[in-house]
């Protein structure tokens, strides 16, 4: 989001309206966010804005130029497990495509993938997935925006179970007396019954169709000052998604569906320098994570902009941040330190990021019928 290099501060009156914005949609947001009940472990992102798609569907198609492309790769606790971390690259495309209902509103659709790739047993959860959505003007001058959007696709989950060491093989793995194949049903893919080698089953899958939705504001406050807001939820149709069905294990067999809600707010600040603070929350039954930002961001020349922050993910990791914007280019990278009890395995080592989106710009040429003057003398 750039910002005009001659922006001058804000006075006291921007400061006012900006409150009485942030306060009526949070205590939305959040009044939302109690009155739900959710579960499960999803992916997250220390630059979650740089990953439109995977934050919220509302974002598809919210930008101006023709089509916007990008990518994002996490690395993390890459120190654990012999090197057997976690990995997650992820690509997006979305684009604005048609004029809505209104005069100002359009249509976006768009298109994301990711594949998370976790631990010792290589747990992979790719997904890919289509969104759509439609951007509402409230007002006419566009100053504030409201966006529906749905989100569609398929994902598949799957694990080597012969990577593992199983506690009826524990022994004989590590040199001593005690069985050669398992009878866990993980290694025999829920079957039970003997194998070969401590993993009796290749690869354990399992394929299931995936639903979201989200919703978002976006205003544009005073001159210069942007402000945003959204909410999403995905795996609305909380669809079965274990490996191996435990029977009779009902609702423990669904993946739960979660809550995303995020904002920022863009301020520019004496001379070439603007003020960024972000925050996301998520939550999904008894897992919750909560991280603030702050980006400061500098216009070098009229073609640049550096970026740079900190920010603290709530009981986890401290966030080192750092960003460039070229013409239609946008990159960051981000380090994540590890601040919680796993320091005690990781060294410290949390996760490293690495993402840029570019924004094409393809506008047709007016076509201008030459004037010929008939001067009067």
């Amino acid at each position: 989001m750039s910002i005009k290099p001659e922006s001058v501060a804000l006075n006291s009156i921007d400061f006012k309206i900006i409150f009485m914005k942030l306060k009526k949609l949070l205590l939305l947001f959040f009044t939302v966010i109690s009155l739900s009940s959710l579960s499960a472990q999803d992916i997250h992102n220390t630059l979650f804005n740089m990953s439109p798609l995977t934050l919220n569907p509302a974002l598809t198609g919210a930008f101006e130029g023709t089509a916007r492309i990008g990518g994002i790769y996490r690395a993390q606790d890459f120190a654990l497990d012999g090197g057997d971390g976690y990995s997650t690259p992820s690509f997006f495309i979305d684009a604005p495509i048609f004029r809505g209902f209104g005069k100002r509103d359009w249509i976006g659709a768009g298109m994301m993938f990711y594949q998370d790739n976790s631990g010792t047993l290589n747990l992979k959860t790719t997904t890919s997935q289509l969104s759509g959505s439609y951007h509402l003007s409230l007002d006419k001058k566009s100053q504030n925006m409201l966006t529906f959007a749905v989100q569609w696709g398929q994902v598949t989950r799957g694990i080597d179970p012969s990577r593992g060491v199983y506690s009826d093989t524990f022994a004989e793995a590590f040199g001593g007396l005690g069985n050669s194949t398992s009878e866990d049903p993980l290694a025999t893919g829920g079957s039970g019954g003997g194998g070969g080698g401590g993993g009796n089953a290749s690869e354990l899958t399992k394929n299931f169709s995936d639903v979201g939705a989200g919703i978002m504001l976006r205003s544009n406050i005073g001159d210069d000052s942007k402000l945003e807001l959204g909410i999403a939820y995905g795996h609305l149709t909380t669809p079965r998604y274990n490996l191996i069905t435990a029977g009779g294990a009902g609702d423990a067999n669904r993946r739960p569906a979660k809550i995303v809600a995020h904002g920022r707010l863009v301020m520019p600040l004496q001379g070439k320098w603007t003020f960024e603070p972000t925050f996301l929350y998520q939550n999904t039954t008894a897992a919750n994570e909560f991280g603030l930002q702050a980006w400061a961001g500098h216009q070098i020349n009229p073609d640049t902009k550096l970026n740079f922050g900190l920010g603290y993910r709530i009981g986890d990791a401290g966030k080192f941040l750092f960003g460039v914007e070229h013409k239609d280019l946008t990159a960051a990278i981000a380090y994540d330190l590890s601040l919680s009890s796993k320091t005690q395995v990781n060294n410290f080592q949390g996760a490293i990021e690495l993402a840029a989106f570019y924004i094409l710009k393809i506008y047709k040429k007016p076509d201008v019928k030459p004037a010929i003057l008939c001067p009067r003398f």
